[in-house]
């Protein structure tokens, strides 16, 4: 009872304290979701039409697709295929959300049959052709054999590319290939020509016409004689603004970009590293280590052409002196070389041959026997992994099958078969083959090159870094950056670049920079950035933006003013100049401009171009409405002025057949492209949040 009573006596703190705690919960619960939330928002690499694909989702497919092509082509990815990976996933990312959505509602679907005879039928998929060439249904069959038997394990410790993962990658392709092939189909037969468009197009066949002409071209007119005004620069590309939208968010920056570049005392370094291996490299019996752990250039112990030489080296190799070396020297700039002839020949600079590797002792004298009697069979029934035809050079020989197989090779007279059996460690392999022709005997030279690169070393680094770091600190604005550059020894250089981009400018491997841009506000400059072989420092002039690309933009707008602004001014010259002739008679401007009359004959409406005119639509519908004999122009054509006269007309009395016109419509470049622009205008529809930027 003294426990209940105390209760109710604090019954008032009690419940302050019960109060503090529910709220403390429920707080800290809208804290965490809310965190949920914010991480959420903070995962999407993209989002289409709301619904969202995460940071895991996406790298669990490029890291798919990357293993993929690792696997396929046997190489690493490079900085370059990595990033058009990432776009590649991000593609396939937007395409099969928007087209699993629309084609759900059309009905429009690929079923696992169509896929088996897509893999197995008559007319396999251009995907499996793409990846495999002529060996295509052979390897369909080889990964299906694979599927049924379950034996990726075992069959990918010999092919890495056999892997139930790629298989998988394959069959995505080829079903979102078919689907794709499917909705723009259907698109292509929903839209069909009109009597309207018929009409028109039998009109512009059936009457035709002859003109004479003289075409002044604007190219002939030196940039210097014309000026090109902002106005029409502005004028041209909001008429056709249309063309320069954009699917991704820009920002437009200045950037500072400084090339690094090898200082004296980094060229006198190499030059000393150089003389410090000079007595080994000359006087060592073999030089393949030395060689191969320092120099540019790998030694190929293999007799290469003289004439695959050329420069100094060329000039060395046609001396023959064995007993000296080529001395060091400084080459294309950057690059200290001396050279070595190992060894001299003469020999045939190419074998043909035919050549397939087995596992067994057995199986290669039957083959042995087969060159023998029947050789246009001896490579049947192999895979391009097992057997290799056509011609070989000794230094690719040595590349491909090692140099054991190569001399063998290249041991063999023509005409004649080879057999070696390679052991490594326990396993043998045995190689069966015959030198099918040869090139004519030539001179040959075995030479060890030596190279070292001139690069910036860490002080030459240091020095421009300093450099372009005391800049930023006595310049803490845009504005003090832009006025005192110069003066500095740099150059602000303004651009509007895209979130997609990889570059600034000519300054490759800039993401880090791209990604400042993105992330920060109009008026701040970034940290140093070391992009390869440049210092990089980027200064944001202008919020972000979406839309269209932007004509402030200096690279963008000479463009746009070269596209059409430039050309537009020397036809407005032009026609100025033609209206100024005293005789404006085709013979007159012809002679007036040192130009000729030349003539057009069985023209139409229907032609987008005209032999010795190009194409120039005005030309063209001046040409179609004017009456015979009369004189027209000067015309102001898309890229000259042009004075014409017509000589004749004639309707050619055709049959109108309005079903023959509509398939003739039907066949025109604008309706055979429906079907692709139908998906383009799915992705422009769409509501796309591309968030790639924020983590590749």
């Amino acid at each position: 009872m003294a426990v209940l009573q105390r209760i109710r006596n604090h019954s008032v703190a009690l419940l302050v304290i019960v109060g503090f705690a529910m709220a403390a919960f429920i707080i800290g619960d809208l804290l965490t979701s809310s965190s949920s939330i914010m991480q959420s928002s903070r995962d999407k690499v993209v989002t289409i039409d709301g619904d969202k694909v995460t940071y895991e989702q996406f790298e669990v497919l490029r890291q798919r697709k990357s293993e993929f092509y690792k696997t396929m082509m046997g190489q690493d990815l490079d900085n370059n295929a990595s990033q058009q990976l990432t776009q590649t996933v991000y593609s396939e990312c937007v395409i099969k959300n928007l087209l699993n959505k629309t084609c759900e509602d059309l009905g429009l679907s690929v079923t696992d049959d169509e896929i088996n005879e897509l893999v197995q039928g008559e007319h396999i998929s251009p995907i499996l052709t793409q990846y495999f060439g002529e060996q295509a249904p052979s390897i369909a069959q080889f990964f299906t054999n694979l599927i049924v038997n379950d034996s990726f394990e075992e069959a990918s410790a010999q092919y890495p590319f056999a892997t139930r993962s790629n298989w998988m990658e394959i069959e995505d392709e080829i079903a979102l290939s078919r689907l794709v092939e499917k909705y723009q189909g259907l698109v292509a037969a929903a839209v069909k020509p009109n009597k309207l468009e018929a009409l028109d197009n039998f009109n512009g066949d059936n009457e035709e016409c002859s003109f004479a002409y003289v075409k002044l071209n604007a190219f002939n007119v030196a940039d210097s004689a014309v000026k090109v005004s902002s106005d029409a620069v502005k004028n041209y590309y909001n008429a056709t603004k249309r063309n320069y939208k954009l699917n991704t968010q820009t920002r437009d920056i200045s950037y500072i970009a400084v090339k690094l570049r090898p200082s004296q005392a980094d060229f006198d370094a190499v030059k000393a590293d150089m003389e410090a291996v000079r007595e080994e490299f000359s006087t060592a019996s073999d030089v393949a280590d030395l060689v191969n752990s320092n120099s540019l250039v790998s030694y190929i112990d293999a007799f290469v052409n003289n004439n695959s030489f050329s420069g100094d080296l060329k000039a060395y190799v046609d001396g023959g002196n064995t007993a000296e070396i080529l001395e060091p020297s400084l080459q294309d700039g950057t690059i200290y070389m001396m050279a070595r002839i190992m060894d001299k020949t003469v020999a045939p600079d190419s074998l043909n041959i035919s050549m397939v590797v087995v596992p067994t002792q057995a199986e290669a004298d039957s083959i042995k026997d087969l060159f023998a009697k029947t050789p246009e069979t001896a490579l049947a029934g192999y895979s391009q992994q097992q057997a290799f035809t056509g011609w070989v050079t000794e230094a690719f020989a040595v590349q491909q099958f090692g140099k054991e197989v190569s001399d063998k090779i290249n041991g063999t007279a023509k005409g004649q078969i080879f057999t070696h059996n390679l052991t490594q460690g326990t396993n043998s392999i045995f190689f069966v083959g015959k030198v099918n022709d040869a090139t004519k005997p030539v001179a040959k030279s075995k030479v060890a090159v030596y190279a070292l690169e001139v690069t910036p070393s860490s002080a030459t680094r240091r020095d421009e870094f300093g450099k372009l770091n005391q800049f930023l600190t006595d310049n803490k604005s845009i504005k003090d950056m832009v006025a005192n550059a110069t003066d500095a020894g740099f150059f602000m250089m303004p651009t509007t670049i895209a979130a997609t981009a990889y570059n600034i400018g000519q300054v490759t491997d800039a993401r880090q920079a791209v990604r400042f841009a993105f992330q920060n506000s109009k008026g701040d400059v970034s940290e140093i950035f070391e992009c390869d072989d440049n210092l990089l420092v980027v200064a944001i002039t202008g919020d972000i933006q979406e839309g269209y690309m932007n004509l402030n933009d200096t690279t963008f707008y000479k463009q746009v003013a070269n596209a059409y602004a430039l050309p537009a001014a020397k036809v407005a010259k032009l026609v100025n100049d033609i209206n100024a002739t005293a005789d404006k008679s085709l013979a007159g401007v012809a002679s007036a401009f040192e130009a000729k009359v030349d003539t057009a004959r069985f023209v139409n409406f229907n032609l987008s171009s005209v032999s010795g005119l190009g194409i120039e639509p005005s030309v063209l519908a001046a040409a179609t409405k004017a009456a015979p004999g009369t004189l027209v122009g000067p015309i102001a054509g898309r890229n000259a002025a042009v004075m014409l006269q017509v000589i004749d007309k004639n309707n050619k009395e055709l049959e109108y057949d309005v079903e023959a016109r509509k398939q003739t419509v039907a066949n025109s470049r604008d309706y055979i492209y429906l079907g692709s622009a139908a998906l383009s205008a799915l992705q422009n529809a769409a509501d796309i949040e591309d968030n790639r930027i924020n983590f590749y």
